[in-house]
């Protein structure tokens, strides 16, 4: 254990009087740059613990901003597919109505994207081979659905061809539909909304792999995400071009099932999704209903708790490296959930409290090699019970992002005296 300076701190704040008596403003100008653990007056120390890998068997995926569809193969992590299910709003009201004097002339469904995965490269284009079935039941509004739902289709196929994505283009794919969904609103009136989903249930919409596996990411709240009825309105003394919008946005009954076939140590959940791996040297934080990482330090605190009863913790960082095995592109944030006796978990309080130090609440540290995740709460509710648990650690983009990493493990021989841990600062 090491005490920290006093004189230090009381350096820092006279520069700081001083630099304030020059300007009347005050700012946040380099407090970024400065780690907020050297701000606090106590005794530093760090908690080790131990680690697993366990399969995320209840990943939500209905009523998401963003979602993935498509496939993706890692040789390290194996291959997934995402497949998405909707249904399809209407606007208002009022319900829709395509009449005797209504000339359908095409019908458009329309994708957002958000990300493509492999990346743009050399070529100018990007060919995808998208196919969407009508489904036979329509997702509920009233009920969660998690990775592994899925819901029956009928014989009904409304496209099922390639699509052409220009690198310039806007992200943005442009379907159409054939007759097969014309026929399910041509000269049709659909008094509410319920009446057509019941009529017209949904959409399973499905990328396929061509021998060269692609996965993209979808905005649903993005305004050009939807489908649009291009027709002709006949009436008595002229014809006038109108669109009419579905909606098939977020707003909207839908979820995405994930298939995951894995390869390597994580062959393991193909089978038995109930185990674990061992975390001593390595631990695989997955996406698409994949894998996440629990960590506890109940030894430690059951020993510190009875060692500094009075403990208050100042500041404490959960530190994530990365391993020397993880793929180069990072995913962007990590999140940390408090695990509870019956199994539910819940976010911790740092991590959706309104203070918050820029970079410290699961964002990647390139310099250092990790991630950091605040829990200066977290840690000082776990001494206040003398127990632990247990934290989970999660991807926080696993549901829109096909990025995945390896971590070190929790035994300092074995990941080379860098492991998962927690550095803090407490007083008594």
């Amino acid at each position: 254990m090491k005490r920290m300076r006093w004189m230090t701190v009381l350096a820092m704040a006279v520069v700081t009087l001083g630099l304030a008596a020059c300007n009347e403003e005050e700012t946040g100008l380099g407090l970024e740059l400065q780690d907020p653990a050297t701000m606090f007056e106590g005794v530093t120390d760090t908690a080790y613990g131990s680690a697993i890998t366990v399969f995320d068997d209840s990943l939500l995926t209905s009523g998401q901003r963003y979602t993935l569809v498509g496939c993706y193969e890692d040789a390290q992590y194996g291959h997934s597919e995402a497949i998405y299910y909707t249904q399809i709003g209407i606007e208002g009201d009022n319900g829709v109505q395509f009449d005797a004097n209504c000339v359908i002339d095409s019908v458009v469904l329309s994708l957002a994207l958000a990300d493509l995965y492999p990346a743009v490269g050399t070529k100018a284009y990007r060919d995808l081979h998208f196919e969407v079935y009508q489904l036979a039941e329509a997702p509920l509004t009233d009920t969660a659905y998690y990775a592994d739902d899925e819901l029956p289709i009928t014989n009904r196929c409304f496209f099922d061809g390639v699509v052409r994505l220009v690198e310039s283009d806007s992200m943005v794919l442009r379907l159409p539909l054939n007759d097969n969904f014309v026929q399910l609103i041509d000269n049709k009136n659909y008094d509410t909304e319920s009446a057509f989903v019941e009529a017209v249930k949904g959409l399973r919409i499905r990328l396929l792999n061509d021998g060269t596996p692609q996965m993209v990411t979808l905005n649903l709240a993005a305004s050009a995400t939807g489908l649009a009825v291009h027709y002709t309105y006949n009436a008595d003394t002229s014809s006038l071009q109108r669109i009419y919008n579905f909606e098939l946005n977020q707003s909207v009954a839908h979820f995405t099932r994930y298939e995951n076939l894995y390869v390597g140590p994580l062959s393991v959940f193909n089978t038995n999704p109930s185990d674990s791996l061992d975390g001593a040297q390595y631990l695989y934080l997955c996406p698409m209903g994949g894998t996440n990482v629990r960590v506890n330090f109940d030894d430690f605190v059951r020993q510190f708790h009875q060692q500094h009863p009075y403990a208050v913790i100042h500041y404490a960082e959960l530190l994530i490296p990365v391993a020397d095995i993880a793929p180069g592109e990072r995913p962007d944030q990590l999140a940390a959930f408090k695990c509870y006796q019956d199994g539910a978990v819940a976010s911790i309080p740092d991590m959706v409290d309104a203070y918050t130090n820029g970079g410290f609440d699961g964002a990647y540290d390139a310099e250092r090699g990790l991630y950091r995740i605040r829990v200066t709460q977290h840690l000082q509710k776990m001494l206040l019970s003398g127990m632990d648990l247990g934290t989970l650690l999660v991807l926080n983009g696993r549901r829109s992002s096909v990025l995945h990493t390896v971590i070190n493990g929790c035994d300092a021989t074995a990941t080379g005296g860098n492991p998962i841990r927690i550095a803090f600062v407490y007083s008594e």
